[in-house]
């Protein structure tokens, strides 16, 4: 008697692997989008608190009156210490340039931070 799987056999555990592959591929595709767009608004919300740190530290190179904005690059933050060198975009796998900027504006008491050109709501 012969030790072994036949040829059908071979095909049928083929099948089912393949069949299982294009069920699991769209699953981890979109769970591997949806984890870059997390790191992404993680590196916005980075730069937006290095720029936070920034303005703390100079109260008075804030906007004054409700309304008003203020502009900063990240290589400014960079420069002072507030922001790490070189954080990298996930969707594009490139750095931020360091002409990006950081746009706060008063809004009453309060101030809103965003990065221009990416979670800024352009008028």
């Amino acid at each position: 008697m012969k030790k072994g799987f036949t040829l059908v056999e071979l095909l049928g555990v083929i099948v089912i692997l393949g069949i299982l592959a294009a069920l699991a591929i769209p699953i981890i595709d979109r769970s591997l989008r949806e984890n870059r767009e997390d790191l992404y608004k993680a590196q916005l919300n980075q730069i937006i608190k290095g720029a936070g740190d920034y303005y703390a530290l100079n109260l008075r190179k804030l906007p004054q009156d409700d309304g008003d904005t203020n502009e900063i690059t990240i290589q400014e933050l960079q420069e002072a210490g507030n922001l790490e060198a070189d954080i990298e975009d996930p969707r594009t796998n490139e750095v931020f340039p360091g002409t990006t900027k950081v746009r706060v504006t008063k809004d009453g008491k309060n101030y809103k931070y965003c990065v221009v050109g990416h979670n800024c709501e352009e008028a």
